[in-house]
């Protein structure tokens, strides 16, 4: 049932209740500003919306969270926010295990502890590992202390403070991996979490590869009750603050007047007023449906139409009985048919399974089905469009995806009590994601970073949040770009930013 807003005025609107969206609403609600979020759907998350299915809890798209010990920025925040004790972060185990069909490792956290165990299952190439894992590190660690703004001028200092961002800022992973390995299951397997990006190597921007591996080194989490345990925690943390959500309402327009913002329009044609408006939906729909062209520059609108989105992904929701554990389970198992990513890749765009990963969340939070069964949720990368209905392939590539994971789990597919199958057109039509994609933009070396679109759109009033904009995929990043969006609307507004102590936290000035 749709809801109605209270009032026919706020000073922010959000378009959106992903993950983006709540955390830039939840800061600007603690500043005291009155707040609007607006969500087509039936309830808050975005792609971090869990649903059930009788006894068993699905989540559809996060599987991991980085960062949530205790003195991590997430976790600060929602202290801040006064809801810390409604998000529950569980340590996770172990980093992740691969499965390919002639070869399998588990790797730790750690970035020693993990080059360690590729040195032990690659001896003869340890060197070269030893001076490949620690550059992901460097590379990561200059990329988040390069000052955001540089002019010219700073350019010859920057490259010479930060030689190793500046040799990799525009390659991609591929050319990183040639240039220090030479084994092609090697550099197969140091790669092998490039699923989690949505491009292989040969695609996948280096500086954003090296970032993610990095952090999630550092240790991974899941939230107990599933992710939608952090999407209630923020929307809960949002209306502490008196910020409102108004479910199953979908924006049909973001009015512009005078050359800026003055609020949005709901499908029923409800205005509701508001001098800033925050788009946390897909980037295109906001500028091309939502605004409109012929009010924002030409040249804007042309790189944006240029940019490329990410594939989306089919999802096989699975509950079993057989005792994961007990087969080597951890809380994520990537499952390449190839060596080769290129291959992988090639059957993605074919509409067969590939760029597989595996999650097995109920090693940590048990409670997400009945005692004695696991649940393991298969995403698979895919394209929006195979020539056919996805609904006439998604039972077959169901059984596909299963046979792929019988040689991980042996005795899976005899075992299965419960199983769905969500392909792109359902992505799509939860997220209203262009071609269903599951990542944003593409993250290729030409749309990562400052090439994303910004925060600050080039119209007077509207932002962006989310993993359309910076700093890019996922649901740290996904967070992070709320708290970066709510600090340039209270800026724009000529007010104080959101100050606490924490290091990661963005500045207000």
């Amino acid at each position: 049932m749709s809801q109605e807003p209270r009032q026919a005025a706020y000073d922010v609107v959000v378009v959106g209740s992903g993950i983006g969206g709540l955390s830039a609403a939840a800061m600007l609600a603690s500043a005291g500003r009155s707040v609007l979020v607006v969500e087509q759907g039936e309830d808050a998350g975005g792609y971090a919306h869990a649903f059930k299915r009788g006894p068993y809890t699905f989540d559809p798209a996060i599987s991991v969270f980085p960062q949530g010990h205790d003195h991590a920025l997430p976790v600060a925040v929602l202290d801040y926010l006064g809801v810390r004790d409604k998000c529950r972060f569980i340590p996770l185990e172990s980093n992740y295990r691969a499965v390919y069909d002639d070869f399998e490792i588990e790797t730790p956290f750690g970035l020693e502890e993990f080059t360690e165990r590729h040195c032990e299952a690659f001896p003869q190439h340890a060197d070269q590992l030893r001076r490949f894992l620690p550059l992901c590190r460097q590379l990561h660690k200059e990329a988040h202390e390069l000052p955001p703004q540089l002019g010219l001028a700073g350019l010859d200092e920057a490259a010479r403070q930060y030689p190793v961002l500046f040799k990799y800022i525009k390659a991609n992973s591929q050319q990183a991996l040639d240039d220090y390995l030479d084994d092609p299951l090697l550099k197969s397997v140091a790669s092998v979490a490039w699923a989690y990006l949505g491009s292989p190597p040969s695609r996948l921007d280096f500086v954003t590869f090296s970032t993610v591996l990095s952090v999630y080194l550092e240790g991974c989490f899941y939230p107990e009750g599933g992710f939608q345990s952090l999407a209630d925690a923020l929307r809960e943390g949002m209306e502490k603050h008196g910020g409102e959500l108004v479910l199953g309402r979908r924006v049909t327009g973001i009015t512009v007047k005078d050359g800026r913002t003055a609020g949005v329009e709901l499908e029923d044609g409800t205005p509701v007023a508001a001098e800033r408006v925050i788009s946390n939906a897909d980037a295109t729909a906001t500028f091309e449906e939502l605004v409109g062209a012929d009010h924002l520059p030409a040249g804007f609108m042309k790189r944006l139409r240029r940019m490329k989105p990410s594939v989306s992904a089919v999802i096989v929701f699975i509950a079993t009985s057989l005792d994961l554990r007990e087969r080597g389970a951890v809380h994520e198992t990537f499952r390449p048919l190839h060596v080769d990513h290129d291959e992988t890749w090639a059957d993605i765009l074919e509409g067969r399974p590939g760029g597989m990963f595996g999650t097995v969340p109920t090693l940590s939070d048990p409670a997400l089905a009945p005692d004695g069964e696991h649940i393991l949720t298969v995403h698979s990368l895919a394209p929006f469009d195979v020539g056919e209905p996805w609904e006439e392939r998604a039972e077959a590539y169901g059984d596909q995806v299963v046979d792929a994971y019988e040689k991980a789990f042996p005795g899976l597919r005899d075992s299965i009590t419960y199983r769905e199958v969500a392909t792109p057109r359902a992505l799509q039509r939860h997220s209203l994601n262009r071609d269903g994609a599951a990542y944003g933009w593409e993250n290729i070396p030409t749309q990562t970073g400052g090439k994303r679109s910004p925060h600050v759109a080039p119209l007077d009033g509207l932002f962006l949040s989310g993993h359309w904009t910076q700093p890019g995929t996922g649901s740290l990043r996904a967070f992070v770009s709320g708290m970066h969006t709510a600090q340039l609307v209270l800026r724009s507004m000529d007010l104080p930013g959101i100050r606490f102590d924490h290091p990661d936290f963005p500045p207000a000035d």
